[in-house]
């Protein structure tokens, strides 16, 4: 059953459009009423211990507008609507400067402090009539405002903006209580103030994307092209040692124009992209009049994938994790309207073992909306990611990579020759080799990015659901031979020697339970044999990975002696086994006593 919450009809709608409509009419003494009743509000669910999340004019409906002589205002604080803990860290960052910095990075610290910043960023909307602090910032820079601990712009009013900055306090312990604010609120006579929606003259804000080059300290070299490098810097405007680590990408002296401007374009794309799974942007820095101009990002500590994978066992589920992130990257990306181009192991940069993100935009390109030609370009970085997949399951082999298996494949050639025998390689249908222990399915999926129509590869939207299927599908631990029901049927095969019992192999195999006759369980060729039978059609990886995890001696324990040998050599036989080839002969061969 829905359940339906229903509030009560709000004739006048929202405050903020209110202000922005009728500001003409709109005088300092009604601003400070609708204060005065909002810290009033709130001050009451401060008493209750009860946090409101979402307070802003948008969320301030006008029950009297108060606009005729002889009248006033009169206003109720509407439901917060969906909880920002429930949010990603990029819907948080879009609500900049409503929500309170510290729960932008942990939304559990939510506390009626959050209120507190929230409440003075809405009477900065009332002191300028609806207009939207910040509105212009990208969220990058959104971000970075609230890293840096800047302050909003203020009213020129001196009082109204010593009880503004209060409340903006970065520390949350600092800010006054609504009673507090709702007494100073009080003692401020309008009558007696200029119009509190002029701002400050005195007051700038800086903008936090500007980094100033001698603040900048060079840790080390990162990384270095034909064009350009990126190095590691610490930036530390108060040299104190308490700077923040960032990647600094610049161009090599002696570039053409051409390559200034795509060099500019990359910066132009960064700055619009705000995504968990893409490098952060977060500034500029420039020399001699913008002449030369370096690209400021976060720093990603474990470096590329590249060089990542090689060093470190890295699971198949954790692979899969990070091609996983690596599409929502790019389905972010393609939603923005823009191509990467140059999708590679090398291109994607891991913060964690958990986290992966896309970088390096100098080849990004903007794609025109409405045009259906244009679908061609987003399926060329589909293409790219199946070569990434491949890269990320060979673990960024040199021996595997894409070049020297395509040379294998092609021959030794030189110049435009390699080019033209690998197209006619890959129009003759012929693809990289699925990687060792990938599994098939997987491969499948590698494939369908590479089929020749662009049409026919699927999004990037598509592929999220099937990564994280299978990611789901190879997380989970395989089962144990020491496990409670695997003990159960030893159990059963020597209390019960002759009766049929039935195994649930629920927990290892398929939701079938599947009937064991009592010499199928004397020994474990047996059960092998009958789930070849029973359940191998159906669930051909659970079976195999049952038995590829158990150790030798662990097989042979449930086994007569005279089976050894016979197990043995059945081990070997299933870590090459694909789905759909034939199994050891002797699984084929009757069952006797």
């Amino acid at each position: 059953m829905l359940d339906i919450m229903v509030e009560e009809f709000i004739e006048h709608g929202p405050l903020d459009v209110c202000l922005r409509k009728d500001k003409h009419l709109i005088t300092t003494g009604w601003k400070f009423t609708v204060a005065r009743q909002l810290a009033s509000a709130l001050s009451y669910l401060e008493d209750k211990n009860l946090v409101h999340g979402n307070v802003c004019a948008n969320n301030i409906l006008l029950a009297r507008k108060g606009l005729e002589d002889g009248s006033s205002p009169f206003i109720k604080l509407s439901d917060p609507g969906v909880t920002f803990t429930v949010l990603s860290r990029e819907e948080r960052v879009d609500r900049i400067p409503w929500i309170s910095p510290e729960c932008v990075r942990n939304v559990s610290t939510l506390s009626t402090a959050a209120d507190k910043w929230s409440f003075g960023t809405t009477l900065l909307e009332i002191c300028f009539n609806g207009e939207v602090p910040l509105k212009e910032r990208t969220p990058p820079e959104k971000e970075r405002f609230y890293e840096k601990e800047l302050g909003l712009p203020e009213p020129s009013c001196k009082e109204l903006a010593d009880l503004i900055r209060q409340c903006h306090n970065y520390n949350p312990s600092g800010r006054p209580s609504f009673r507090t604010i709702l007494r100073d609120l009080t003692q401020l006579q309008p009558q007696d103030l200029s119009d509190i929606a002029s701002i400050n003259p005195d007051f700038s804000i800086a903008d936090p994307t500007v980094f100033q080059k001698r603040y900048l300290k060079k840790i080390r070299e990162l990384g270095e092209g034909h064009f350009g490098k990126v190095s590691l810097y610490c930036y530390d405007p108060n040299n104190d040692g308490t700077g923040e680590m960032v990647a600094v990408k610049s161009l090599k002296s002696g570039c053409s124009q051409q390559l200034e401007t795509s060099w500019k374009g990359e910066i132009k794309i960064l700055k619009t992209l705000y995504h968990e799974n893409i490098v952060k942007y977060k500034g500029r820095c420039s020399e001699q009049g913008d002449k030369i101009v370096q690209l400021i990002m976060e720093y990603v500590p474990l470096g590329s994938l590249r060089d990542y994978l090689p060093k470190h066992n890295v699971s198949l589920a954790q692979i899969l994790l990070f091609a996983q992130q690596i599409c929502e990257g790019m389905a972010y990306l393609h939603s923005q309207h823009y191509i990467h181009r140059d999708l590679a192991a090398r291109n994607v940069l891991v913060e964690n073992e958990n986290v992966v993100k896309i970088g390096d935009f100098g080849l990004a390109k903007a794609v025109p909306e409405g045009h259906e030609y244009y679908r061609f370009f987003y399926a060329s970085d589909v293409w790219s990611f199946g070569v990434t997949l491949y890269e990320l399951l060979t673990r960024c082999d040199s021996y595997l990579s894409p070049p020297a298996k395509f040379i294998e494949m092609i021959g030794v050639t030189q110049g435009q020759m390699t080019v033209v025998r690998l197209i006619d390689l890959l129009d003759r249908g012929q693809r990289l080799p699925c990687p060792s222990d990938c599994p098939m399915e997987i491969y499948k999926l590698m494939k369908d990015c590479w089929e020749t129509e662009a049409n026919f590869r699927p999004s990037f939207p598509n592929l999220i659901p099937i990564l994280k299927s299978f990611h789901a599908t190879y997380s989970t631990p395989a089962p144990s031979v020491f496990s409670p029901s695997f003990a159960q049927m030893t159990e059963y095969a020597s209390t019960e020697p002759e009766s049929t019992t039935h195994w649930n192999s629920v927990n290892h195999f398929t939701n079938v339970t599947y009937p064991l006759t009592p010499p199928q369980q004397r020994s474990l060729c047996r059960f092998i044999f009958a789930m070849h039978v029973k359940c191998l059609k159906q669930n051909t990886r659970d079976f195999l990975s049952f038995i590829l995890q158990s150790q030798t001696r662990d097989l042979i324990s449930f086994t007569l002696q005279s089976q050894t040998r016979d197990i043995l050599s059945f081990i070997p036989s299933l870590s090459n086994h694909r789905p759909g080839t034939s199994f050891p002969s002797f699984l084929h061969s009757p069952i006797t006593d």
